[in-house]
């Protein structure tokens, strides 16, 4: 085998490409990572390596078992014919684990099995690297992950939260930024509306002796519209839960972080709209609300967009548990490897006093609704 100058220089700037999902230096300018820098050094390893004019195409990020991007399995053609591959991997200390120049040579993920065949015929998916000598393809939005005979694997990639496809707890369906930036996720268009006060569970729990997800999230949506004293939450909150028509459950709760048993409180996703109206009218100020059943992530981005804070609230298709969040923002992303979407709220989930992104992914909810501030 032999390596050219110009092999091996790209090289080097492939490998620092690859230990980066997203991000490079090079000639002090910042460069983004696409597939287009694989496909441009599996071309000069071609012309290095091949005595016959091929083709580089269709390269297929690869990923480890944490989710996190290692290299590119990068096609070869010869007068449009499969012609064999080449496969990056910054694992290896020469970075490249294999390649093939063959007349009809398919990729390994085409040719390991017929189900993996056919998952990897399909959009948005990854190899996903078992060992040094097989693989096996990934589909991280569609949660599938099939092993090198083809048999449907548990998924446990680095994708954001322990997210599964049906989650059972909303902890499961956030994502984290280190996760979507470890996937190649770059952000396109995104905007957070400040100024809410965020009482955690424990908190209220401590301080009110009752907890309502609804009422926490009308709670910091109010305090962005008219000004709140922090020291009467107590009173605050039971007026907002009394406005919304919030019940009682007539068992009372334990709360583990507190020690304390608790009153849980339920609303009906059409109350809060009112309620924030009225709430807001005792304390001067004018607030147009509005609730919608089936709203759109672009609904939310409008409303944002205008200065304004909205109330989003799911229930999951698993297990029909509901949560009720205020959103404060939103992001749109896409992926610098697939070039897959991704829309996400910023909210706060009332649980702590930290934001999180929720994906805007309502197939996993039986329904899920809105409600808009104005003001």
């Amino acid at each position: 085998m032999r390596y050219s100058r110009k092999v091996i220089v790209g090289f080097i700037v492939l490998l620092a490409a690859l230990m980066s999902p997203r991000l490079v230096f090079g000639d002090d300018d910042l460069v983004r990572v696409t597939p287009q820098i694989a496909v441009e050094q599996a071309q000069a390893f071609f012309d290095d390596v091949s005595d016959e004019p091929v083709t580089a195409c269709d390269p297929v990020k690869m990923v480890n078992s944490d989710g996190e991007s290692i290299g590119y399995i990068v096609r070869a053609k010869r007068d449009d014919v499969n012609y064999g591959y080449v496969v990056f991997d910054s694992e290896r200390s020469w970075w490249i684990s294999e390649y093939c120049l063959a007349p009809n040579a398919l990729l390994p993920i085409e040719s390991a099995s017929e189900e993996i065949a056919l998952l990897a015929s399909s959009d948005n998916v990854v190899a996903l690297k078992i060992d040094e000598l097989t693989v096996g393809v990934a589909d991280l939005d569609k949660n599938i992950v099939l092993d090198a005979s083809g048999k449907k694997v548990p998924n446990k990639l680095s994708s954001g939260g322990n997210r599964s496809g049906s989650p059972e707890h909303f902890d499961d369906v956030f994502v984290s930024a280190k996760d979507l930036y470890k996937q190649g996720y770059v952000v396109d268009a995104s905007k957070t509306v400040s100024g809410i006060i965020t009482p955690t569970q424990t908190e209220v729990i401590k301080e009110t002796g009752t907890y309502a997800c609804a009422v926490s999230a009308m709670f910091a949506v109010s305090s962005h519209y008219v000004t709140l004293n922090r020291l009467k939450l107590s009173d605050l909150y039971s007026e907002l839960w009394r406005l919304s028509g919030t019940w009682e459950e007539e068992e009372k709760k334990y709360d583990q972080a507190t020690g304390l048993y608790f009153t849980q409180g339920k609303t009906s996703p059409d109350k809060p709209a009112p309620a924030l109206k009225e709430f807001c009218a005792r304390r001067g100020k004018e607030l147009e609300t509005s609730f919608v059943w089936y709203p759109s992530w672009d609904s939310f981005r409008v409303n944002t967009d205008s200065g304004n804070l909205s109330i989003f609230s799911g229930r999951l298709r698993s297990n029909g548990s509901g949560h009720v969040m205020a959103v404060v923002g939103y992001v749109a992303m896409h992926n610098t490897y697939s070039n897959a979407k991704k829309y996400l709220l910023v909210v706060w989930n009332g649980w702590t006093n930290q934001l999180q992104f929720l994906p805007y992914d309502v197939s996993i909810y039986t329904s899920h609704d809105g409600t808009y501030c104005k003001g």
